[in-house]
């Protein structure tokens, strides 16, 4: 094919200029992009990479072409290389794993590739095998905090450390170099005490549902409330919006390097900061952990220690952290009085109207949380009786190639498929709480159990069998089924579990005098959904150590 030379210039330019949604164009005008050469689809891929207004379908058109360019020279790894970070982007796999697998065999070693093999198995849900890969990753990266983070939120989902290695894991990484600045920590006591929250989830997320009521109800006469968002301005929504009501001050720190949100923070000069985000995505925890105020609090979106010296306090309850167990956690544990965190009401429920005729289980956790022990112990419940199991994706990409995982595990099993009904994500929340309309009873997963799911699924009148744990993350299903005191839905071993679920669905009656309407009531008088006073004994809570920081 021969081109204008003028155009190729134009291109050349605008890829040198970073005028990449131009270059892009450019090169679409050229003709079909399977039959351009891969000198100029590599302008084009490259582009889509660099581009900060690209999104998944970008990344994936990105792998596509960079898969045909490396298949054709696979010699050349910066080619590979950049399919990875796009499929990666794109959390669609397809064009590399043949080439991950292989590369693999030949260097166990490359940090790239370790990094690739963990995501792309996190993303179809295989959390072992993302686990191992994950852990090698951030072995051969060493000293790579972010990632030995990313690495910690994983172990923490599927449960495979005891704490005890956990924190020597935390401890390890808290001894890379914190960051440094030349702004000091400075404590003023003022007429409010200065409360900020750093997260990357103010938006349509668990986290803000469960702050916003306490963001809506604290003392404004007695706090003077800051946000420190870690999300991309892009990624902002309606709930974004209404959050940003509640603060005097908002502060979007994305696109912040380190040194300078470390510098921004103490310049406030803050009281107290909350992080919401722990070591999950989106986190500032590298800067929090330089410590960015004189007091600082873990709590609600990671129900775990971090480990970090420069971490005061976690926010807990009593059956979460045993008060025999507090040397497990290197932070002093603030007690709350009932639950460790409470739900703001949706402002339209739908009507209960379950109608089932057979008897049917359910669960719309995250399927990342679906742990191999958990589907063993779902599987015996099957296998044991004749109900049904209804599924529900929170992926809004390959439902097809999810379904198939999820089902390909299960077959392990022996278990009859046609028990099993996966739901696609459902994107307004109405329709999402009706569809627990589907369900008599809701298997908890473990040992990472749901909470958002859990409040849900209790509000729509459907009880929740979840499972006995050993540390603040694996106990939540227990504290929140405990404060509904509820205790016979709570299974102390998986054989415990097994029998209580197979006895629920031989006598549907046995449900009758708990589930629906009743069961509605009773959560909703509950402290599971009384903001009012958990924003009193969140507020006492923060005057307390506030006040005790002074003497």
């Amino acid at each position: 094919m021969k081109f204008d030379k003028n155009k190729l210039l134009n291109i050349k330019n605008s890829f040198l200029e970073k005028k990449y949604s131009q270059c892009e164009n450019l090169i679409e005008e050229l003709g079909s992009l399977e039959k351009l050469p891969h000198l100029i689809l590599n302008f084009y891929v490259t582009s889509k990479l660099l581009n900060k207004s690209s999104r998944k379908e970008d990344y994936l058109v990105a792998a596509k072409y960079l898969e045909k360019i490396y298949s054709a020279n696979t010699n050349d790894k910066i080619n590979l290389y950049n399919l990875i970070i796009a499929s990666i982007n794109a959390n669609h796999f397809k064009f590399v794993e043949k080439y991950l697998h292989e590369e693999y065999e030949k260097d166990p070693n490359n940090p790239r590739i370790l990094e690739g093999l963990s995501k792309m198995n996190y993303s179809r849900s295989n959390i072992v095998e993302s686990s191992k890969y994950f852990g090698e990753y951030a072995a051969a990266m060493k000293t790579d905090f972010k990632i030995w983070s990313s690495y910690l939120s994983l172990a923490n989902l599927n449960g495979f450390l005891d704490q005890k290695k956990y924190l020597e894991i935390c401890k390890k990484i808290d001894a890379i170099e914190i960051i440094k600045t030349d702004r000091p920590i400075k404590k003023i006591k003022q007429d409010k005490i200065k409360v900020a929250f750093i997260s990357g989830d103010f938006a349509n997320h668990s986290v803000s549902f469960f702050l916003k009521d306490i963001l809506k109800k604290i003392n404004k006469k007695k706090f003077k409330l800051y946000a420190l968002s870690n999300r991309p301005l892009f990624s902002h929504d309606e709930t974004t919006i209404e959050l940003k009501k509640y603060f005097e001050e908002w502060k979007d720190t994305f696109d912040m390097d380190d040194e300078s949100l470390l510098s921004y923070g103490r310049s406030l000069n803050l009281d107290i900061l909350v992080d919401l985000s722990g070591y999950t995505s989106f986190n500032r925890i590298n800067v929090v952990r330089s410590r960015i105020a004189p007091i600082q609090i873990l709590w609600l979106g990671y129900c775990n220690s971090l480990g970090l010296k420069n971490i005061d306090y976690i926010i807990a309850d009593q059956n979460l952290i045993l008060e025999n167990e507090k040397k497990q956690y290197l932070e002093k544990v603030i007690y709350m009085p009932d639950i460790w965190n409470s739900l703001a009401m949706p402002e339209n429920i739908p009507k209960i109207k379950n109608e089932n005729k057979d008897f049917v289980f359910g669960s719309f956790n995250n399927f990342n949380k679906i742990s191999n022990s958990t589907i063993m112990v779902w599987s015996k419940i099957l296998n044991s009786t004749k109900s049904k199991l209804v599924l529900k994706t929170s992926a809004t990409d390959d439902f097809e190639f999810s379904k198939k995982i999820l089902f390909d595990k299960f077959s392990k099993h022996n278990v009859n498929l046609d028990q099993i009904d996966i739901l696609q994500k459902v994107e307004n929340f109405y329709d999402h709480l009706e569809l627990y309309n589907k369900i008599d009873l809701a298997l908890d997963t473990f040992p990472y159990p749901g909470v958002t799911t859990t409040f849900e699924a209790v509000l729509m009148g459907v009880p929740v069998l979840t499972m006995k744990g050993f540390n603040f993350n694996s106990r939540c299903g227990e504290s929140i089924i405990t404060n509904l005191k509820l205790n016979e839905f709570i299974a102390s071993t998986e054989d415990d579990y097994i029998k209580k679920a197979i006895k629920f669905s031989n006598d549907k009656n046995l449900l009758n005098n708990i589930n629906g309407n009743f069961l509605r009531d009773i959560s909703l008088r509950s402290p599971l959904f009384d903001t009012t006073k958990f924003t009193n004994n969140i507020e006492n809570k923060l005057e307390e150590i506030y006040i005790e920081s002074y003497k």
